[in-house]
């Protein structure tokens, strides 16, 4: 159960992660899906961009999603190169080259945000926060914010040491709700301990219930289908100042049906029309 939500304006605009309607889903079936079930806002990983834009040309890819009303939110990367911050010194150059393109790609479309992530644990943290104030320096070149976030659960609480190591204006945390709760922390605590502005990017998803030890990883299942407090989460965020875009992350398994539109029309209404619903704008907010 989500609990009810505490009266506050609505401040945050439903989104969500390609991965929720299939990661490996093409651009052109996602996108007026998610708009047709509601999200203003999407969460793409690179390389769908780049193939549609291969496919399509760079105006053909901006007049698909100007035609339904979509804006590309955040641009990820997916795993290794140029995300991962904990790649060999061999591969760092070809990390910061790739990097750069996928800043150019994300700024073409209008984004104004990509991620990076911490995957392991890395010897050397100093090097991780010079490795992410390399990139944050490649990407303000374009305007854009950066987003880290922290794979491993042992990792998560080290993502704001991270950032004010780093010490540049614009990188801020991706915070996921349910990979805090897998990881035995209380979300909203973990949310209200970071400073006004730290938060750059949220992944909203409910588990059925929480990890037992021994018993593996509970499944994600959408905003309210959960045990998880996630109206409290949700007022955190309102109050460290976070104010954009919030992300359904509820990886879905191939092969995809074909009930896709229905599938994240549900995962709006679970934003939208549910008991958190006061806390997301009508429509959205582009």
């Amino acid at each position: 159960m989500t609990g009810e939500p505490a009266r506050t304006r609505a401040v945050f605009t439903a989104a969500v992660d390609q991965a929720t309607a299939g990661y490996r889903l093409p651009l052109a079936e996602l996108v007026p899906a998610a708009a047709r079930a509601g999200f203003p806002v999407l969460e793409m990983p690179a390389f769908a961009l780049a193939t549609y834009r291969q496919e399509h040309g760079h105006h053909g890819l901006v007049r698909f999603l100007d035609r339904h009303q979509v804006r590309i939110g955040q641009v990820s990367c997916g795993t290794g190169i140029p995300a991962d911050l904990t790649v060999p010194a061999a591969r760092w150059p070809q990390a910061t080259a790739r990097w750069r393109e996928t800043c150019r790609l994300a700024a073409s479309v209008g984004s104004g945000r990509v991620s990076v992530f911490v995957p392991r644990a890395a010897a050397d943290a100093g090097r991780v926060a010079d490795r992410l104030g390399q990139l944050a320096a490649l990407a303000a070149d374009y305007e854009l914010e950066v987003s880290i976030e922290m794979h491993a659960p042992a990792l998560l609480p080290q993502g704001a040491h991270l950032v004010r190591r780093a010490a540049a204006p614009n990188i801020g945390l991706l915070v996921d709700v349910a990979a805090l709760a897998l990881a035995g922390l209380d979300p909203a605590r973990y949310i209200a301990a970071q400073p006004e502005g730290a938060v750059g990017w949220v992944h909203l998803a409910d588990l059925p219930h929480l990890p037992a030890p021994g018993k593996g990883r509970p499944p994600r299942v959408l905003p309210g289908a959960g045990c998880l407090a996630l109206a409290q989460a949700l007022t955190a965020l309102r109050d460290v100042g976070y104010a954009g875009p919030v992300a359904v992350e509820v990886p879905r398994d191939e092969p995809y049906a074909q009930d896709t539109a229905a599938h994240l029309t549900r995962a709006a209404t679970a934003l939208t029309g549910g008991a958190l619903a006061s806390f997301f704008t009508p429509g959205g907010v582009r």
